[in-house]
């Protein structure tokens, strides 16, 4: 124990700590180190190594109250047996509440810059030489994010120019805001402790989570040609942006581009930005990677615009095509960028013969050795990759998406083998599950304990897994908490099954990240239809998230041709909407053509509402075409039901009712997890159909589901989808039931349905009912 702490009392007699009130008795054995005896005034403190080391801890902010709220009644005895300051460490890291990177921090006494702000640094990701990174928390927020700091040594006599160009790189990430560009969040200083300590300025940006380009091509081999052009553009596109703001970024290179698992790349590291309006580098300097520096920058950085950027992306494209740098280097550094300056570059089709030739054509414009004839900005090069794009990710529903690009249909996203793994100790059921689900064309693998089920699961991708509550070797809740900390699929689903647990106790493994359950004995029938269930809304949170990041990327390729218009980007957001809705009910034959049909039932009430002084000021023209594009996802969560309640060919029973009234919750939930990961004006429609995939069965008395709410407490959106989805309804045929005539339908809702519906609504859907009629009558569901 070092002598500071033996000379360091508390405060003010003995501070408690969150089960750290008492010393516990020290031992005989001499296992556990005497306690320490701590003057205070008059009174004599018996504490520990322990609780000296976890006061150190919380007043550095290293740990927090909760941190060790957290721990259990057995821990805390634990940690307060150990024997010294090392082993306390060793404890702590152990139990989770310290990484091995601060304890080791910790042991040294390099404490400085473990906390930089409002950040606690939990692990060094990388340095390089603009300063160290770290993945650090947020105190409060306890929100994960990756903070760079560069240390300023005074004495050193470039510190100034350091200094200024890490300056930079925090203004350049806080101005260019982009999808595709790492986001900023915080900066700041921490003063030296002492005068032989540097200063640290960090900022923080947010941790993205995936492997770089460079990783991911040594490791898997060259891409796809779509997916490689698909990432160039998507990187194009944050270029794009930083060229609005005056920026060069100067080191593009394949190390500096991730690929999250969603297919979303990120540009990182700003560090040799510059800026076209003033110069932070000497004339004559050479900055950047010289494996994709283009030929201009390597005589002098300070002369460059964005032609060396798109320069390096097409020597980032070529790598991703081929495995290969453009310009393998050879050991002559000069002689090598002599070559880049007078010879052409290399073809990558040469290395790859399935490359088209116009994408070749393509990567030897941006790597011209000539900056004069490359592309004049990423937006030009954004239009060349365009025909090489990976298309089939978009589902575009049979539409034809622009002149010379191939038809996709939503078939081509969701028909694929489903890929199981069961994990239960009982063979007689593992072979059962194998057996019906390779009947129905599933792909299965199966492991009699968690280890061999978690071990399948480090190495092999699966789409769901059938979970087996009593495991020899852990617990089936341990295994979810477990495989929801791997690095999984984002909408892998997980059946928990089990026979000696209650449905009520199963039913609480969804709290622990379960998506079902299943009771043993259970048939083959009610196991299928839990498996498709939850495999079709895998599929459907699959293709919506394909569909929102391709209008995202659309959006923003549309915004930067200076051709394209708004109504562009109203029509391909339609368009993908009702792709969306055709995905919900393509399998639904009593659901043909209901999503076309309600965003025109939909306008035309709202157009006749708004008219009336009960909605004055509530409704207009784009609040309508909102209204319009949202309508078709009210069903959404039907993806989420059970086969054989959602096609059921009569009526259904109180507990199947129950089940079908949790389609609004789930349709809600993906919906609002749409809206919260995309921003913009064209995204409002996604709020508005989440609060219409959940309130669209309420009651204006106060008597629907899933909220109860009543009047004009539910949503005017939601009370106008109710009328129309009432009366579509109503129009057709049912297998329990036949289609009742116009003139019926309109008299229920009108006559037969009180405290329902919305008495103003109902006013303006009695003037347009035979508007009705005809829509019905022109897309009929047979």
């Amino acid at each position: 124990m070092s002598v500071a702490y033996m000379q360091e009392p508390p405060s003010s007699g003995y501070a408690p700590l969150p089960g750290v009130a008492s010393a516990p008795e020290s031992r005989a054995s001499g296992m556990v180190q005497p306690p320490t005896r701590v003057v205070s005034g008059s009174e004599t403190i018996v504490t520990t190594a322990a609780h000296l080391l976890l006061q150190e801890l919380l007043r550095e902010k290293l740990l927090l109250e909760d941190d060790l709220e957290s721990l259990t009644e057995e821990q805390l005895t634990t940690l307060h047996q150990a024997a010294d300051r090392e082993q306390a460490l060793t404890r702590l890291v152990e139990m989770g509440v310290l990484t091995p990177y601060q304890a080791e921090r910790i042991r040294t006494g390099n404490l400085h810059g473990l906390v930089l702000g409002n950040y606690r640094v939990r692990e060094r990701i990388g340095s390089g030489g603009m300063g160290t990174v770290y993945k650090a928390e947020h105190i409060q927020l306890r929100q994960m994010a990756a903070v760079k700091v560069v240390a300023v040594h005074t004495e050193r006599g470039d510190w100034q120019r350091l200094l200024s160009r890490f300056r930079s790189e925090m203004r350049a990430v806080a101005q260019v805001r982009h999808p595709h560009v790492v986001r900023a969040l915080d900066a700041g200083e921490v003063p030296p402790p002492d005068s032989e300590s540097p200063a640290l300025c960090y900022y923080v940006m947010e941790l993205v989570e995936g492997q770089d380009l460079e990783t991911l091509v040594n490791r898997n081999g060259p891409l796809p040609i779509g997916q490689a052009c698909e990432i160039i553009y998507q990187i194009a596109s944050a270029l794009q942006e930083a060229h609005r703001h005056g920026l060069v970024h100067r080191d593009i290179k394949p190390s500096n581009i991730i690929l999250t698992p969603e297919g979303k790349a990120k540009l990182l590291d700003f560090g040799l930005v510059r800026y076209l309006r003033h110069r932070v580098t000497e004339p004559g300097t050479v900055l950047g990677t010289i494996d994709y520096i283009a030929p201009e920058q390597a005589s002098d950085a300070s002369s460059v615009d964005i032609r060396a950027d798109i320069y390096s992306l097409g020597g980032t494209l070529f790598w991703c095509l081929t495995g290969r740098q453009p310009f393998p280097s050879r050991g002559n550094l000069a002689q090598e960028l002599l070559l880049r300056r007078t010879q052409p570059p290399p073809s990558a089709r040469a290395l790859r013969p399935e490359i088209p030739p116009a994408l070749d054509t393509v990567i030897a414009t941006m790597l011209h050795p000539d900056r004069e004839k490359r592309y004049p900005e990423p937006k030009a090069a954004m239009n060349a990759l365009l025909p090489f794009l990976r298309l089939e990710q978009m589902a575009a529903a049979g539409c034809q998406l622009t002149p010379g690009q191939r038809t996709v249909t939503i078939t081509s996203l969701l028909h694929h083998t489903p890929r199981v793994l069961i994990i239960d100790d009982e063979m007689p059921v593992r072979e059962f599950c194998r057996h019906a689900l390779q009947q129905e064309g599933f792909a299965c693998e199966a492991a009699e304990n968690a280890a061999k089920g978690l071990a399948l699961l480090s190495s092999k991708p699966f789409d769901l897994i059938l979970l087996d509550w009593n495991l020899p070797d852990m617990e089936g809740p341990e295994v979810v908490e477990h495989v929801r900390n791997m690095p999984m699929p984002r909408h892998l689903k997980i059946l928990m099954i089990s026979g000696r647990i209650s449905g009520e106790e199963l039913s609480q493994a969804l709290l622990r990240g379960a998506d079902d359950y299943l009771c043993k004995p259970f048939s083959l029938q009610e196991m299928l239809s839990r498996v498709k269930s939850a495999l079709a809304l895998k599929d459907a949170q699959e293709a919506m998230e394909a569909m929102m990041n391709y209008l995202t990327e659309t959006n923003a390729r549309l915004e930067q041709n200076l051709t394209s218009t708004s109504g562009d980007l109203v029509q391909l957001r339609n368009m993908l909407v009702q792709t969306m809705a055709l995905a919900i009910n393509y399998r639904d034959p009593t659901a043909r053509r209901h999503h076309q049909r309600m965003p025109r039932y939909a306008r035309r009430l709202a157009e006749a509402a708004s008219l009336l002084p009960a909605f004055a000021g509530q409704i207009d023209d784009r609040y309508i075409r909102r209204l319009e594009a949202a309508v078709p996802l009210h069903d959404l969560g039907k993806v989420g039901l059970p086969d054989h309640i959602r096609f059921k060919d009569t009526l259904l029973s109180s507990e199947e009712r129950l089940l079908m009234q949790t389609h609004t919750i789930i349709g809600y939930e993906i919906l609002t997890e749409m809206a919260q990961q995309n921003e913009g004006p064209i995204f409002d429609f996604v709020r508005m159909a989440a609060e219409i995939a959940r309130h669209h069965h309420e009651r204006f008395d106060g008597n629907g589901y899933p909220d109860r709410l009543a009047g004009k407490a539910i949503p005017l959106s939601a009370r106008i989808t109710a009328i129309c989805d009432a009366y579509d309804a109503l129009c057709s045929p049912r297998p329990y039931r036949p289609a009742l005539p116009h003139e019926t339908a309109v008299q229920m809702i009108l006559k037969n349905s009180p405290g329902q519906f919305d008495p103003d609504l109902l006013v303006a859907f009695e003037q347009v009912a035979a508007d009705f009629a005809v829509i019905f009558r022109e897309l009929p569901p047979t």
